[in-house]
């Protein structure tokens, strides 16, 4: 009878020995956080919105990625994991914590989580008037002023969202740029350098730039489309 037992207890013992290995294994690498602390609002909290589309005087229209990779610090590729918007300036910004899945420029790292700032997002109207005064508003009561958030784009361009994958073109991090927040990195060129990683059910995963609606040649005849290998194999030549 005990020698009958002998084989399953050795079984189990073995099977343990495999769990243990496979578990040691499965270990991931920590989120390195370089990630900054904001002053934000929420939107929802405004019992009334205002959505404007505005445009930039652009110092440069980067038509492809040679252009961008040449003015950027940093390329990178990740999701994004967290929406905050700030006003400080009176302008309208999007603040996203992203992480960093891929590096192909500069010295962030895969795992690394950083703040990157857009152009776009929300501005309080008590924020706007503070900084650019009363215009149009002038007829606000305080109490509408106070309830008012304005939702401003630049050339109609989406406003970063939570679980989006763009591979980004960005700036070195900003240092005395006050009000904008030391640490943070900024897009190159605004929508210009996001490229939104999209499902295609025809071609699969497609990177591609924001092209305005009301101006189809606005990179100068054309948009490049990508999977995400050809982009890898332009920027490996760099």
């Amino acid at each position: 009878m005990r020698k009958k037992t002998v084989v399953p207890i050795i079984l189990v013992a073995f099977v343990l020995t495999l769990v243990g290995c496979n578990h040691e294994t499965t270990v991931t690498q920590d989120i390195v956080d370089k990630t900054v602390a904001v002053n934000s609002f929420h939107p929802k909290d405004y019992s009334n919105k205002i959505e404007i589309s505005s445009t930039l005087d652009f110092a440069k229209i980067y038509q492809n990625v040679d252009e961008l990779y040449e003015d950027s610090q940093n390329v990178v590729y990740g999701k994004v994991k967290e929406i905050a918007y700030i006003d400080d300036s009176g302008a309208a910004i999007t603040s996203y914590k992203f992480l960093i899945e891929k590096s192909y420029k500069g010295s962030l790292k895969e795992n690394d989580m950083i703040s990157v700032l857009a152009v776009g997002g929300y501005v309080r109207l008590e924020k706007f008037i503070e900084v650019f005064g009363d215009g149009k508003f002038e007829d606000y009561s305080e109490s509408k002023r106070n309830q008012t958030v304005i939702e401003e784009n630049v050339m109609g361009a989406p406003l970063p969202q939570e679980n989006e994958k763009y591979l980004l073109f960005l700036s070195d991090p900003i240092k005395d740029e006050s009000p904008l927040p030391d640490g943070a990195y900024s897009e190159i060129g605004a929508f210009m350098g996001r490229y939104y990683d999209k499902e295609n059910a025809r071609n699969g995963n497609t990177l591609s730039r924001y092209v305005p609606k009301d101006e189809l040649d606005f990179y100068g005849g054309g948009n490049e489309n990508y999977s995400l290998s050809e982009f890898e194999n332009i920027l490996q030549k760099k």
